[in-house]
């Protein structure tokens, strides 16, 4: 079962996510802050993680002003290499150029559809577990 990471702090949004990825098979877990994010991500390995834009901090002066772009360059610079895509109602080129260039393989808006929600997601899982595939034949190959 593939796990997730949803980090949103819109509570009834997230939970209703949750839900809706639950019935489609994928074990997931909720953070609603920044910091709880981190605190997952530093803890547990997840297949994917789903990273709302306007995210709520604990610490910041400005407390929503895009702290997801800045989550994501956090959780790179951890060396987390699973997908991470931006899932956010924040419409806009510079939205989507913001948080592709903090390090989000992908930028989906929450008005898109679920079926298309669910392929992106299974598509960069999917690419995610072959890059680790052909890694691991690397390995064995030059030892």
């Amino acid at each position: 079962m593939n796990s997730i990471l949803l980090v949103d702090d819109e509570a009834t949004i997230c939970a209703e996510l949750k839900r809706t990825l639950e019935r489609f098979a994928y074990k997931v877990e909720m953070a609603h802050s920044f910091e709880s994010a981190l605190n997952f991500i530093e803890e547990v390995r997840f297949d994917a993680i789903l990273v709302e834009f306007n995210l709520k901090s604990e610490r910041a002066a400005h407390p929503r002003s895009g702290r997801g772009v800045q989550l994501i360059r956090q959780i790179r610079a951890l060396g987390v290499t699973s997908p991470v895509l931006m899932l956010t109602a924040m419409e806009g080129e510079p939205y989507e150029t913001a948080s592709l260039d903090a390090g989000a393989d992908d930028f989906i808006l929450k008005t898109d559809s679920i079926p298309s929600l669910l392929s992106q997601l299974r598509a960069h899982m999917r690419g995610h577990e072959e890059r680790l595939s052909e890694k691991t034949k690397t390995e064995r190959i030059s030892m």
